[in-house]
């Protein structure tokens, strides 16, 4: 059993093991030319991975707009904003405009669907539907793939 951190004997058996092959020896120049090759090589799997994660951020953050301009999209194809009320002005005199028990105000569009018509939205929903999708697809997938087991295991008795 190995316990943390290792004994010495531990170390030094596996140092001296016939299989462990013998560990590198540069001279000081070989040894500067490795190091260098090294850093340029892991520099590069660095600029590598976050122009990757950078580009994963743009797609998200497109998708996300795209999300919000179909969510905020009327029937008669004006977008609207959904805003806070305007505050008090330094006088006090609060500007005029259509108001809200919440503090929300729907601007923008014909008027006749500002007033939270089921029609606002409509595209939004329907692209966020997921109907159909599962079809012809096994079963192991409708599970978030993880790495550990559920709870529960596997429910033998599930009909589709």
């Amino acid at each position: 059993m190995l316990t943390y951190p290792p004994s010495p004997e531990y170390i030094k058996y596996h140092i001296a093991h016939p299989e462990t092959p013998r560990p590198l020896r540069f001279s000081r120049h070989r040894y500067l030319r490795h190091w260098t090759i090294h850093r340029a090589w892991h520099s590069h799997l660095s600029a590598t991975r976050r122009a990757r994660e950078l580009a994963l951020e743009r797609q998200y953050e497109s998708m996300r707009a795209a999300c919000e301009a179909l969510r905020t999209l009327g029937q008669d194809g004006i977008g609207y904003t959904i805003a806070q009320v305007p505050a008090a002005n330094e006088d006090g005199a609060v500007p005029q405009g259509p108001r809200e028990e919440d503090g929300l105000v729907v601007i923008g569009g014909s008027g006749k669907e500002a007033e939270g018509g089921k029609e606002m939205g409509r595209l939004y929903r329907l692209a966020m539907e997921k109907k159909g999708i599962w079809q012809g697809v096994p079963i192991e997938y409708a599970r978030i793939q993880t790495y550990s087991p559920g709870r529960d295991g596997w429910d033998h008795g599930w009909k589709r």
